[in-house]
Formats: structure tokens, sequence, C-alpha cells
């Protein structure tokens, strides 16, 4: 019988978001020696789950709407698995990996905090999602200072419970691009060597604020008739921004090309990145952009302003609105070599990034956690340099809990529609 222990991981489907992708990198760089990992989907198993590596198992629950066996399917399932901790990613999971770890008992609950769908606050659900954590002994983790900080600010979480594993870059896979790459990627994509291409990664969700960019592109368009943008991720309001593109006046020079695997092929073939999201926590796809030494204008959220120092490895937007963010993005186009340098601070602060140093944090993380108080309480290991060491928190104690009580945190949970 395998002694090893198992860390499941649970989301809602592996299809393709940061947090999924950043999962299937960490995955494939976990030494499977110290650690067995299993994928738990609530829903679908998604396009991501035929490239997890052949020693992870993918077991998706299939679960429709907002089930109340949601939670009991979860637990069954990571029992069969033999999980020792379960690690739900972002919170419309949290809910449901907390009532299956009460049911099954015997498994360490970390609740994931990644970012947030629609604003850069913890509203009612995700703060009563939060509680439900803290009440069923989770312990919290988050990807940035920020994050961490708006766990506990908004969302009333311990400090003591919450641990920063921040996201790391794969900085040669992004580096290391050449020219040719650049031309085939923008020629398959119909851009000629004269234009201007601006890009955005990420998920077609309400968050990104791919409008924002829309309208910011549109005013540019007359001054700068050579530009052109291309919109990189999927998701359910695709129309809708194929619409929105259609109604700013510039459907003609925008590209939607969904996922794509060669993302750093992209990256060769842009200008100028962007971000314009109204929430981020730490964005992969800024890591991933500052990496390919590109030109950045993000706007102030999460931990962008970390990431990126203005006028220093790139432009930080303050005022979120289509005038400011045009004026900067014409700013960097008509100034190539300030654009330059900003692009080479950026990458040269991407090499701190480190993604072996993630792994590490990670598997010491459930390492640590597996082992108990003792390890738990010894001496903190060291994250990547710009955050400096760990704070592990000890053992949360998990107060016995009714299966009358449990069944009252379950109809409120379906009630204030926290669980999905």
């Amino acid at each position: 019988m395998n002694s090893t222990p198992v860390i499941a991981h649970v989301l809602h489907s592996l299809d393709g978001g940061g947090t999924e992708r950043t999962l299937l990198a960490l995955l494939r760089a976990f030494d499977p020696s110290r650690l067995r990992h299993v994928v738990v989907p609530l829903r679908e198993a998604g396009s991501l789950a035929s490239r997890l590596p052949d020693h992870v198992a993918c077991r998706p629950i299939r679960a429709k709407g907002k089930s109340r066996f949601t939670s009991l399917a979860l637990g069954r399932t990571l029992r069969r698995a033999g999980a020792s901790v379960v690690h739900a990613r972002n919170s419309g999971t949290w809910v449901d990996s907390a009532l299956a770890c009460l049911l099954e008992g015997r498994m360490n609950l970390v609740l994931g905090h990644h970012g947030l769908d629609l604003h850069d606050r913890f509203d009612r659900r995700a703060r009563l999602r939060a509680k439900i954590g803290v009440w069923a002994g989770g312990r919290f983790t988050a990807v940035s200072r920020s994050a961490r900080e708006q766990l506990h600010q908004q969302a009333r979480v311990p400090l003591q419970r919450i641990t920063i594993l921040a996201n790391g870059i794969e900085f040669a896979r992004f580096a290391e691009t050449s020219p040719s790459v650049r031309q085939a990627f923008r020629e398959g994509i119909g851009i000629r060597p004269d234009d201007i291409l601006v890009g955005i990664v990420g998920s077609l969700s309400p968050v990104k604020r791919h409008e924002l960019l829309f309208d910011a592109v549109a005013a540019l368009a007359s001054r700068t008739p050579n530009i052109k943008l291309v919109i990189a991720g999927d998701g359910p309001f695709r129309s809708d921004l194929e619409r929105a593109a259609k109604t700013a006046g510039i459907a003609e020079r925008t590209r939607f090309i969904g996922w794509i695997d060669d993302v750093p092929a992209l990256l060769a073939a842009l200008d100028l990145f962007v971000c314009c999201s109204a929430a981020e926590g730490m964005s992969n796809a800024v890591l991933e952009a500052m990496a390919a030494g590109l030109p950045i204008v993000a706007t102030a959220v999460g931990e962008n302003a970390h990431l990126i120092r203005d006028g220093i490895e790139g432009c930080i937007l303050t005022d979120p609105r289509p005038a400011f963010l045009s004026a900067t993005m014409e700013h960097l186009i008509r100034n190539p070599r300030a654009a330059r340098r900003l692009g080479e601070a950026a990458r040269d602060r991407a090499r701190t990034f480190d993604f072996a140093s993630a792994v590490a944090a990670y598997e010491s993380y459930y390492e640590r956690i597996v082992a108990g108080d003792a390890s738990l309480r010894s001496a903190p290991s060291t994250m990547q340099q710009p955050y400096g060491p760990i704070a592990y928190p000890p053992t949360c104690a998990r107060p016995p809990r009714s299966a009358a009580a449990m069944r009252r945190v379950s109809r409120i949970s379906r009630r204030q529609g926290v669980a999905h």
C-alpha cells in the first residue's frame, strides 16, 4: 500500500483560467515521490485535464447547479482518493470542501485565495464562505501580501491562519524567443510587420474589464491607425465581448484567439501588454509579460503595483478610465526607447519570482501540514525573495460538530448561494 500523502486540489473545472494553468504547471513540477496529487473538479473535468501528468489523477464530481449533494459526493471522492490535505482553490469551492472535510474527518482543509471574480472586495457571499472555512478549522493561502491583507481585513480571517504562497514564473520560457517566432505568430493572426499590436491575456469575465481596453483602443485608432488588439482567453462572456468590440468600432482590428498553449509566442508578437482588471491577486499574465520584456500598463489592483513599480518596470494606472488608459498607451507607443527601457527593467525584475522556489514552497507547506503541529511550529522556511520568510500558522483546533449543526450550515450556504 502506498503511504505517500495525497494532496487533493478542488476547483470548479480545469478550464483555461490563470489559476488552473498555474495549478497545471505546479503539478508538472511537483516530485511524485514526496507527495501524490489528485485533481477533483466539482463540475466537468475541463479542457486542461488531458494535459495533466500521467501520475496525477482527475476525478470530476460533475455536479449540476447548486446541488445540496455536492459536498457528500466530494467527501466520498476525497475519502476514496485517500486525501490527507484538501486544497480548495478560490472561494466558490470553499463551502463544499469545508463540509466534505467535516463529514469525512482526518483531512486537513486549505482554502486558497487567488483573486476575486467580480470586483476588488469580498462581498457578502464571499465573506460568509470565508466564515464557514474558519468555522471548519481551515487554513488559508494567499498569492500575495495584498491578498493576505484582503482576507484578513475584509473577510475577517485571522492572520495566523494565512500563509503566502506566491506565484512564480518559468523565466526561460518567456525570455528566450526569437524574431522568427514573433513574425510567425503575427502572420498567423493577420498582423502586418508595421502594426502596433496590443494584447491582453485572461479569462473573458467581467473582472478583466475588456471594455475599458476596447474604448481606449477606439480612442487611439484615429491617431494610430495601425493599432491592433489581440484578446487571448476564453469564457462565457466571449460573445458579449465580441459585440462590445463591434459597438466600440474596433471589431476589424481585434483578434479573439481563445486560450493558446504557446503563450510565449503570443507575448513575443506583442508591442504592448495591458492588464486592466478590476481585481487581481498576483497576476500570472503580468509576470509572464514581464519575463517577455514587454512594456506593460496595469491597473493599480491586487499586487500589480508591487510587481511593476510605476515608471520603473511599467506604468500603473491609478484612474481606470478609457481616456487615461489611452493616454498612457499612446505615450509608450510614441516613445519606443522609453517603452523598451521599461520592458528590460520588467524582465530583470521577473527573475526574482522564481518558479522553482514557488514549487518548493508549496511542497514544504503541504509536508508541514501532513507532519502536524511540531513541524508547523518549527522555524519558517524561506519564500521567494520579494516576500521574505513564510509564517506557517499553527494547526487550527477543530471543535467537534454535531450532525445537526453541519446540516444547518449546509442549508444556510445553499440558501445564501455561497457554495458555488
